[in-house]
């Protein structure tokens, strides 16, 4: 009893517990939900509605910088001191604002291309246009840094929680009155837009409690190395931009609405593992932070290896249990299709398996000061993958986009491990400092 007491103490442990219970809840509204879409208007619409979203995060993705890493990385050497903190807070605030215009003016300019290369109707580039909106409200980056720091996880947890909520109870009403594509596309406009309001409620609320609500009044100025940080990470993200959407792009020009929706379903099967993945990153990148400051490297590998052999056998138990009787119910909820795509799904739960174990490398990785070596990491594994993409996808459909997945999961996970083992000795007390540094401006 004291143990499970202790363990809950942790507060590690308690962070993740936060997020995951949160994204375990969305997931399990998410999965309801896609199914009131299929069944009301069918597999080939909720392909449409997919490919939108993918061109919307295409653009948002690249050009609407989130700076919550930089403000992560930043706020150890900020905090307690008040006017530090204030400048943080409202150059986060500013870089989010103007990247996320930037975004949507990109996007609205781009209309004739994407109606030339998806020979949408009007209708159509209209829901595009429309659906677009969201953007300008996806000012998150400093909010999820703010609520992080300040270990507000539970606050986190509630914004999923709620949003979750209003979109299972606004697809369901569509389903029940038999609803058009327009009110759906209106339901995720509006559940996006929510999720960005709230989040940001939230995070004002905390600086309220810590006397920080201020910081729009200071004098603004230019923070150098977060904006260098924060370029990083995102053209890092930007780069990682082909395996996140191009493959729904494809899939949506190449195969079809139908195959795009079952690709948006093997996601959906694969949610398990992301909600599962994404708490312990985002639990791991501060906790990493933290202990590197206190140069307690011992206890940063111990902690990989720990989560490592976790998340091992929670992928094992997920992909016996899919097959027992995931199928089945999953044909019940989604469509019959689903039983045509076992193969496809399998190979996308067991690359996905692989991704999640090693998890932990990635928060590692960035809290060890390798940003500009990420960079190069990912732009070799993403170039791999857009060269075997197209034949794969030529020669084997969508199998072919969960193979080329599969190479780029398994180069990015393993140049990274690679390079941290051949690192390690030269990871000691008295240079890790040092090398952080190296690493980061060279």
């Amino acid at each position: 009893m004291n143990r499970l007491k202790n363990l809950l103490e942790d507060k590690l442990v308690r962070n993740f517990l936060n997020v995951f219970s949160g994204d375990a809840i969305g997931s399990v509204l998410s999965i309801i939900s896609i199914s009131f879409i299929t069944k009301g208007i069918g597999m080939e619409k909720y392909g449409f509605i997919v490919l939108i979203q993918g061109i919307t995060s295409l653009v948002d993705g690249i050009f609407n910088f989130q700076s919550w890493q930089g403000f992560i990385k930043f706020f150890p050497a900020a905090k307690g001191k008040e006017e530090e903190m204030k400048k943080l807070i409202k150059f986060s605030y500013i870089l989010d604002i103007v990247t996320a215009i930037i975004a949507f003016i990109i996007l609205n300019s781009a209309g004739i291309l994407i109606k030339k290369i998806y020979n949408f109707t009007p209708q159509e580039m209209f829901l595009l246009m429309i659906f677009s909106v969201y953007i300008i409200f996806n000012i998150q980056g400093t909010p999820i840094g703010i609520l992080r720091s300040f270990d507000r996880f539970d606050m986190l947890r509630n914004q999923r929680v709620v949003t979750s909520i209003y979109n299972f109870i606004m697809l369901g009403a569509g389903f029940y009155f038999k609803l058009n594509l327009s009110y759906f596309v209106f339901v995720y406009l509006s559940s996006n837009i929510l999720n960005g309001i709230l989040i940001n409620i939230l995070a004002l609320i905390i600086l309220k409690k810590k006397n920080l609500l201020g910081f729009a009044f200071v004098k603004s100025s230019f923070n150098k190395e977060l904006f260098k940080f924060t370029c990083l990470t995102n053209i890092n993200s930007s780069m990682d931009i082909p395996v996140q959407y191009f493959d729904n792009l494809l899939i949506g020009k190449m195969l079809s609405l139908e195959q795009l929706g079952i690709y948006k379903i093997c996601k959906t099967v694969a949610i398990v593992l992301d909600k599962i993945g994404t708490p312990i990153y985002q639990t791991l990148y501060p906790y990493f932070c933290e202990t590197i400051a206190k140069k307690d490297v011992k206890e940063v590998f111990r902690k990989f290896l720990k989560v490592s052999a976790l998340l091992l056998g929670v992928c094992t138990v997920m992909v016996v249990g899919l097959n027992v009787i995931g199928f089945y119910f999953f044909s019940k909820f989604f469509s019959e299709l689903v039983l045509n795509y076992k193969f496809e799904i399998n190979l996308y739960i067991l690359m996905k398996s692989l991704g999640t174990v090693f998890i932990a490398v990635h928060p590692l990785f960035l809290s060890l000061g390798y940003i500009k070596v990420e960079t190069r990491i990912i732009f070799i594994a993403n170039l791999v993958y857009i060269a075997v993409l197209f034949p794969l996808i030529k020669s084997s459909g969508l199998s072919g986009v969960i193979a080329a997945y599969g190479v780029q999961v398994v180069l990015i996970v393993g140049m990274k491990m690679w390079y941290i083992l051949s690192k390690r000795e030269k990871i000691s007390f008295e240079n890790q400092d040092q090398d952080m540094n190296n690493d980061y401006y060279n």
